[in-house]
């Protein structure tokens, strides 16, 4: 697991390493710049002696040499400690004179250039290196002029030395600047610190508080939103855990204390009631079975996008469902009618859209009066809405309760058998899908209403449904989807 890093210090190390580097490249540049300065100051400053001696020189009718220099330049070349000598050679490029601060005459340079100085050479080795120049004289004498004591690699650092003592001064502002980045840094992230204790009060005893997004960096603000998202989702699914535990125990609570007092009463008379304690247990067998249901289902909303569920056919699954509650609608003496086209695509889950239709049936078995019909009304043209309807013959609930119906644990009358969970898990399959479930007021009358696929929509538009066939009741538990509309049971 590798270990957290501090971004104050990283900024820092980033912007240190850029001050070194620019240091650095600095100074390279600068000495680079030197050295191109010290190859013209050589040429300049020699070259200019050679030229002032070659003018100094005169030569006599005789052949002698006289040197009319100027005062102050007799006394560089008279003086030992001064580091300027000079030679002058004859035709024959053998020494005539030479300054008075040389103890031997430097070494003879030809002149090949035709201004006739001669360009910048070092003699000599180790700290003897000196540079020199030579340049044509009158009568065929060459002068050379050289600067002892003083060679290439001295100067250079001299002068490094001397003029690089500003660029010292960038190294305080450089210093300065790292301090203020630590400060600047640490202001900027005081809000992150700030979100940071707000995300630590997020707990079970504050489950809607959440991280204030106010004064962070734009680059922190899409976390910071994913975070609260995360945290709605995750606040969601507490609620929920909390109302179906409080639900669970309320409702398991009436039946248990039955089931109590059915064993006492059979522990004190010694005859025990099973059929009783058949249809308490069923009951909160039936309850439990249907809460974890519930719940799965709440969970399942959350994982998939609708465009990721598969493709699946609602008319099958009505088909199906009908099949399976046509036994008790028979026992009941109650007539079942499937009203359904061939086909009714839509993205879901087939399981638990088939629980749907058959908690639909059931309720209005076990709620409604007379013959049941469930219908599925094709999406209008260039729409993809499917609309599923189960309808029975009753007066459906009273006006202002159409909503109350779907909630938990919600009956209307407490004496009907159920638990009141059928029409919840109905609402929830509904908009876990992306629709709703509604009671039509007036009448007994469910409306569901789903998004098509829409592929299938365009598809359906090009074909023509075939003819009704009318069928026999034993006929109402296929699932085959080539059947015509409708289907009487």
């Amino acid at each position: 697991m590798s270990r957290p890093h501090s971004l104050r210090l990283r900024l820092l190390g980033v912007m240190f390493a850029l001050f070194t580097l620019g240091l650095g490249a600095s100074f390279a540049e600068y000495r680079f710049e030197v050295h191109n300065i010290i190859e013209g100051l050589h040429a300049r400053t020699l070259q200019n002696q050679a030229r002032e001696l070659t003018d100094a020189i005169r030569v006599a009718p005789g052949g002698a040499l006289n040197l009319r220099m100027r005062a102050d330049w007799r006394r560089v070349y008279a003086n030992p400690s001064r580091q300027f000598t000079f030679t002058v050679f004859g035709p024959n490029h053998r020494p005539r004179a030479w300054s008075a601060n040389l103890a031997h005459p430097l070494p003879y340079i030809p002149v090949a250039a035709l201004d006739g100085v001669s360009p910048v050479e070092f003699i000599g080795v180790g700290a003897a290196k000196q540079p020199i120049v030579a340049a044509r004289a009158a009568a065929g004498n060459t002068v050379v002029v050289a600067r002892r004591g003083m060679n290439r690699a001295t100067l250079v650092d001299s002068l490094f030395a001397e003029d690089s003592e500003h660029l010292s001064v960038l190294i305080p502002f450089a210093l300065a600047a790292l301090g203020l980045i630590w400060l600047i840094s640490g202001w900027s992230l005081q809000p992150i610190e700030r979100a940071s204790r707000e995300a630590a009060r997020v707990g079970p005893g504050q489950p809607d508080l959440r991280i204030s997004a106010q004064e962070l960096p734009r680059e922190i603000q899409p976390l910071v939103e994913a975070v609260n998202g995360a945290l709605d989702r995750l606040s969601r699914a507490y609620a929920l855990e909390r109302r179906l535990t409080a639900d669970a125990a309320h409702e398991l609570r009436t039946p248990l204390a039955v089931l109590n007092l059915r064993l006492q009463r059979a522990r004190l008379t010694g005859t025990t009631d099973w059929p009783a304690l058949e249809r308490e247990l069923s009951q909160m067998g039936r309850l439990v079975d249907q809460l974890i249901d519930l719940a799965r289902k709440e969970s399942l909303s959350h994982e998939h996008g609708a465009q990721e569920l598969p493709l699946v056919n609602l008319s099958r699954l009505t088909r199906e469902a009908a099949a399976q509650v046509l036994p008790l609608m028979e026992a009941n003496g109650r007539r079942l009618e499937v009203d359904v086209p061939n086909t009714a695509l839509l993205r879901g889950r087939a399981d638990d859209l088939r629980d749907m239709v058959r908690n639909l049936l059931d309720n209005a078995l076990v709620h409604g009066r007379g013959s049941v019909r469930a219908r599925i009304v094709p999406p209008a043209p260039g729409g993809t809405e499917l609309t599923l309807e189960v309808r029975d013959e009753g007066c459906g609930v009273p006006a202002g309760q159409e909503d109350s119906v779907f909630e938990r644990f919600h009956r209307l009358n407490a004496q009907t058998p159920g638990s009141g969970l059928g029409l919840a898990i109905v609402r929830q399959v509904a908009r876990s899908h992306g629709g709703n479930a509604r009671f039509a007021p007036g009448e007994g009358r469910i409306v569901v209403q789903l998004p098509g696929d829409s592929t299938a929509a365009r598809a359906r538009s090009r074909l023509k449904n075939p003819p009704p066939a009318p069928i026999t009741n034993d006929s109402a538990s296929e699932t085959n989807d080539d059947r015509s509309q409708p289907d009487h049971v």
